[in-house]
């Protein structure tokens, strides 16, 4: 009797970033458990990565295009997108995949290709969505077409995996979607003795007394780095280093960050380091911080791929968003301070007290005890297996 391979067909269609890092770190979760798990991706998926277990399929379009006037860009986006759902059908129909995984949920054109999805899904088809964002905003248009196309893109859903701390019973998941609280695991790093030395002694050599605060990855206006900049102006001993490229058009450039600090008095103490970050250089950065800062505005309700990352360094974090796992992590497991987020003066108070007093984040060991991608894929797994059928009050089940 030939035993049946369990196979997990995954859709991701961002080739970097906090989800397509996620997407990765899921896919050889699943791969090292026995899965036969395909990353449907668009090209130059992750290249750094080179310790990829699944198998990856680079069909899709990159949603992004990096030329042209900003309404052909957003044209682009939206008939990337669009086409990228009708591949994953198309995969779906020809790999005879039963369960399918998405990297993320998402409403854009949604009212158009949800319809093939339900289709498949009456079929047999069962799909799991990783929500990172149970609570949608609208960032353009009609609420009420906003509200529509959410409902459009989770009708094929029948399982959600949240993070633990959120609140299951958000307004934007339909009833039909059960939600499975799940552990988001820590990123892999390389780290060597002496990294980020050049860094250090440029920025804060032995004997200054300076200490730095590192704002890694994306820069983006959901980081608040311009009230980073501003506190900054007020702590003579701290230091700000920005590592990462700018996250879209419609973010702030790196030289508007670097005319700020120039006004404030303190581009001295204000390092903007612009661009893709390779992975051989991302311990540098990590190992010269005092600090890692995850400065978010109160719209950001996720958890911060950052703080996956940092796990590694074991650095004190600080910390602000809306009401989410990013804060809520942060104080369970008390891995550094945590400040009302848009607020200039409690960033500067925190950081006063951080290099004053200092703080021991003692919780790191048990943090990534705890967000283990081993357990995140066995509660996807046995969803798949159950047929997402209610069970008893348990790890992964909704509330």
């Amino acid at each position: 009797m030939t035993m049946r391979i369990e196979r997990i067909l995954i859709h991701c269609p961002l080739h970097e970033g906090g989800i397509a890092e996620h997407a990765h770190y899921q896919a050889n979760a699943l791969a090292r458990a026995g899965v036969d798990a395909v990353l449907l991706a668009a090209p130059g998926f992750l290249p750094d990565h080179a310790r990829k277990l699944y198998r990856i399929r680079r069909a899709l379009l990159p949603v992004y295009a990096t030329r042209g006037p900003r309404p052909v860009r957003m044209a682009w986006f939206g008939l990337a997108s669009l086409a990228n759902e009708l591949i994953l059908a198309f995969f779906i129909v020809l790999g005879g995949h039963r369960r399918v995984l998405l990297a993320a949920t998402s409403e854009t054109l949604a009212l158009l290709w949800a319809w093939p999805h339900v289709l498949l899904r009456l079929a047999g088809v069962r799909y799991a969505a990783n929500v990172h964002d149970p609570q949608r905003k609208r960032l353009r248009g009609s609420a009420l077409l906003h509200r529509w196309s959410i409902r459009a893109g989770f009708l094929p859903i029948s399982i959600g995996l949240i993070h633990e701390d959120f609140d299951s019973h958000q307004p934007d998941i339909p009833g039909h979607v059960r939600c499975m609280r799940v552990p988001y695991g820590c990123y892999e790093a390389e780290i060597a003795p002496g990294d980020g030395d050049t860094i250090r002694a440029e920025l804060a050599p032995k004997g200054s007394g300076r200490r730095i605060f590192l704002a890694f990855g994306y820069i983006a206006d959901r980081k608040n780095i311009d009230l980073c900049i501003r506190a900054i102006a007020g702590v003579p001993d701290a230091v700000l280093l920005v590592a990462g490229r700018v996250a879209s058009s419609h973010d702030k450039p790196a030289d508007w960050y670097r005319a700020l600090a120039e006004e404030l008095g303190c581009a001295a103490r204000v390092q903007v380091d612009d661009g893709f970050i390779p992975e051989e250089r991302v311990r540098h950065y990590f190992g010269a911080a005092d600090f890692v800062l995850l400065s978010y505005k109160a719209e950001f309700v996720s958890q911060s791929g950052v703080l996956l990352l940092a796990s590694n360094w074991a650095k004190p974090l600080l910390a602000s968003s809306g009401p989410g796992p990013l804060t809520a992590t942060v104080a369970q497991f008390d891995l550094g301070l945590t400040v009302p987020p848009d607020d200039a003066v409690a960033l500067r108070g925190a950081m006063e007290r951080l290099i004053g007093q200092g703080h021991s984040p003692g919780g790191w060991p048990a943090f990534r005890a705890h967000a283990s991608w081993d357990r995140n894929v066995a509660v996807l797994r046995d969803a798949f297996a159950r047929g997402a059928k209610a069970r008893g009050a348990g790890e992964g089940d909704r509330a």
